[in-house]
């Protein structure tokens, strides 16, 4: 049991990393573009670019944030109930509701990712292939779904501040 929250933290500190990693180069390209289009007139695939990154990065960091509790939290209601039992009892249902979500949204990703393949679909700009921006985001949301799991398992509702 140790050994699924071991690996979890692990993939999911790694996730966090390239997250930081890509909002770290959302802002260098956008900043490099504005300063040349005062000279050139800008690169036409570094918006894009970024838009992608921005996004990526979401999910990246969407299994991270979900495991250290940090990702869908209301104060209002974390500070209402009391207790190590409420607060498990809370977590465990915060837990349910996104595992839930997580596999609405892994189902009908399941579905746009097919068809983006299927159909050979590609960006405007960079022409990268949609399906596979759809396949990381796929699965970040499968991973994410697994920590809870982990969680709801292994650490009895707790979550995970190593």
């Amino acid at each position: 049991m140790q050994l699924c929250v071991t690996i979890t933290r692990y993939i999911r500190k790694a996730l966090f990393s390239a997250s930081a990693l890509l909002i770290a180069l959302s802002t260098a390209f956008a900043t490099i573009n504005a300063i040349a289009r005062f000279f050139t007139g800008g690169f036409i695939w570094a918006e894009e670019l970024c838009t992608y990154c921005i996004v990526l990065m979401v999910y990246l960091a969407m299994p991270y944030l979900e495991a250290t509790g940090d990702q869908l939290c209301i104060s209002a209601i974390d500070l209402w109930v009391k207790g190590e039992t409420g607060q498990r009892i809370l977590n465990g249902i915060r837990g349910v509701i996104t595992s839930i979500v997580m596999l609405i949204l892994g189902y009908h990703g399941v579905d746009v990712m097919l068809k983006a393949f299927k159909r050979s679909q590609v960006t405007f700009v960079l022409q990268l292939p949609k399906g596979g921006l759809y396949a990381i985001a796929l699965a970040c949301i499968v991973i994410t779904l697994v920590i809870w799991v982990v969680l709801m398992l292994c650490n009895k509702g707790d979550f995970d501040h190593d």
